[in-house]
């Protein structure tokens, strides 16, 4: 079976716009299955392990607009199996929902021009969740995020790019330099439909997001860098300051290893606290392509909190593996000084194992 599916566009649509010329739609996606195990030192209670999942449909389509610039358009539908709590002394399953943020995930239309690019979508554009750090799994994703319930975060600040936005990408050519540019109209709206805007009752004022990431950048070859910053004017009188993030990193790969460092900083420890409390998350790892197939990754995240008595902190280490069709990723992870526990149970350890598949 081919891999990716080609649809004719007049044909999948049942109606052609005057003057476009026939373009593909190409279908693909990607399924990942993730088990879990973590253990808080001296509390059994909130031990706990499990067998997470996350499926992504992708619906992507490019070609020439009838004034010859190229565009590029899609949508993804993400399927996380989220579900309700089961009931303690049954054996029912959960009852089954998704997440409203299911038609969320990548959704753009781009008119390029060269090396310009003019978008308008979400979820979409480079933002500052990447990482120059390199890593077998992204720890803020598959450790902080996860059943240890720490304070450290991929998305900071505004999270611009969370929201339906518009913007631009404009490549800097000779330089392996990404610049871009985008502003949400209303920070955290998603979009309703074609007919919601969602401007009758903004609880939230714009946002912007400015930043750059650079491959092979300025002509060295295996130098990553990026820098982004956004920023979301406060909502009313009653908060005293606007919502910040910074992130900045740098990366080298040099042959079989690769070395790098983030920093992620943000006004807002909590995405639902108006108050300024100052989190600065710092990343830096190592990896080591023992063979074409085999990846080794050390990875560590000091995240600090103005008001926390100590930082919260991961060390992982990881290995990844690659079937062709099929990638194995594992993790050992210890985390300490976790936001919201009590000393006695603010360390832990996490033991991961992940499937992935694209097709």
């Amino acid at each position: 079976m081919k891999n990716k599916l080609l649809i004719s566009t007049a044909l999948a649509s049942g109606i052609m716009f005057s003057g476009a010329a026939l373009a593909q739609t190409t279908v693909s996606g990607n399924l990942d299955l993730h088990y879990k195990a973590v253990s808080f030192d001296g509390d059994t209670t909130k031990s706990r392990n499990g067998i997470g999942r996350e499926s992504q449909l992708n619906i992507q389509n490019k070609g020439k607009l009838s004034n010859g610039m190229d565009y590029a358009a899609g949508f993804s539908l993400e399927f996380d199996g989220t579900a309700l709590a089961t009931t303690k002394g049954t054996n029912s399953n959960a009852a089954n929902f998704e997440k409203d943020t299911v038609s969320n995930e990548n959704v753009y239309i781009d008119l390029i021009s060269g090396s310009t690019t003019l978008t308008v979508g979400i979820d979409h554009v480079q933002n500052s969740t990447f990482h120059a750090t390199p890593f077998v799994q992204n720890v803020l994703d598959h450790v902080a995020a996860g059943p240890a319930g720490m304070s450290a975060t991929d998305q900071i600040g505004a999270k611009t790019k969370e929201a339906m936005y518009y913007g631009i990408v404009q490549s800097i050519p000779g330089t392996g330099i990404n610049l871009s540019a985008i502003i949400a109209p209303q920070g955290g709206f998603v979009g309703g439909t074609d007919q919601t805007s969602g401007t009758t009752a903004a609880e939230r004022n714009s946002s912007y997001e400015i930043g750059f990431i650079g491959n092979d950048s300025f002509g060295v070859k295996g130098l990553t860098l990026s820098a982004f910053k956004n920023k979301e004017k406060a909502s009313d009188s009653s908060i005293t300051s606007d919502v910040e993030g910074t992130a900045y990193g740098v990366g080298y790969n040099f042959g079989q290893f690769a070395a790098g460092f983030d920093v992620h900083k943000t006004n807002r420890s909590s995405t639902n606290s108006t108050a300024d409390i100052k989190m600065v998350n710092t990343m830096i790892g190592v990896t080591y392509a023992a063979t074409k197939e085999l990846t080794i990754g050390l990875v560590q995240s000091n995240n600090k909190i103005d008001n926390a008595a100590e930082k919260e902190k991961i060390k992982s280490l990881q290995v990844g593996y690659n079937l062709g069709p099929v990638v194995i990723a594992a993790d050992y992870s210890t985390f300490d000084g976790i936001t919201g526990l009590s000393t006695a149970v603010s360390e832990g350890k996490q033991i991961g194992v992940r499937l992935s598949t694209k097709f």
